[in-house]
């Protein structure tokens, strides 16, 4: 956990100074985003099977830490992610890319391949100030710049090389029942086998037609 009192562990609906509130896009009325990095949910009436309405009270949401291990300094990558809630549907964002798009513009990594980055390499620090946008060749330049890691094409044993590498993984990927009905968005294979169950390969054949599901869901390529 991190040491310091960064921002994102306030659960206060107070606000803290300097921090501004905008609605996150695509979920008006439901979640808003702050400019340090915190995300809440909006107060708001909802069907009641007994009361008809219900009134439910905004939160700050809590934020899961995936920590990936450098695998050439040993310390840890830290990744902020959220999960928001839309008509019966979770989605997992990784929580940089909801302030980026919420305070900055709204990107799409499956149409442009951009990134957002911390500015000082700090994962729990996801300032508005401290984000910016990327390219793939960008973010992988600054890997090496910092000492993070060696030239992949250096030191790869191409003999060795599989069909599932790791750029599928990275994928997003939508899960649907059976029947067709969406039930979630993640925005890699890792993300979606770790919150279902489901194997990544087995995510990765049937997003790839190969097979038709796996434990009762269809995957699709986001």
């Amino acid at each position: 956990m991190a040491k310091q009192k960064y921002p994102y562990l306030d659960k206060s609906l107070v606000n803290i100074k300097g921090e501004r509130w905008k609605d996150i896009p695509g979920f008006e009325g439901f979640y808003k985003a702050s400019s340090l990095g915190r995300i809440k949910s909006v107060d708001r009436v909802i069907p009641h099977p007994r009361l008809k309405q219900q009134f439910v009270a905004g939160r700050v949401l809590s934020q899961s830490i995936a920590k990936n291990k450098n695998i050439k300094t040993g310390e840890p990558m830290i990744d902020l992610r959220v999960s928001l809630s839309k008509e019966g549907t979770q989605f997992y964002f990784n929580t940089r890319r909801v302030i980026y798009n919420t305070f900055v513009r709204e990107i799409h990594y499956e149409d442009d391949g951009l990134y957002v980055i911390n500015k000082d390499g700090d994962g729990y620090n996801n300032s508005v100030k401290n984000l910016k946008l990327v390219t793939k060749s960008e973010k992988s330049q600054r890997v090496f710049i910092r000492e993070r890691a060696d030239s992949y094409l250096k030191t790869a044993d191409r003999s060795q090389w599989k069909n599932y590498g790791g750029y599928t993984r990275r994928l997003a990927v939508k899960q649907y029942s059976i029947a067709g009905k969406l039930m979630g968005h993640f925005e890699s294979i890792r993300e979606a086998s770790q919150k279902t169950g489901c194997g990544q390969k087995e995510i990765i054949l049937v997003a790839r037609g190969v097979h038709r599901q796996t434990k009762g869901y269809k995957w699709r390529y986001a």
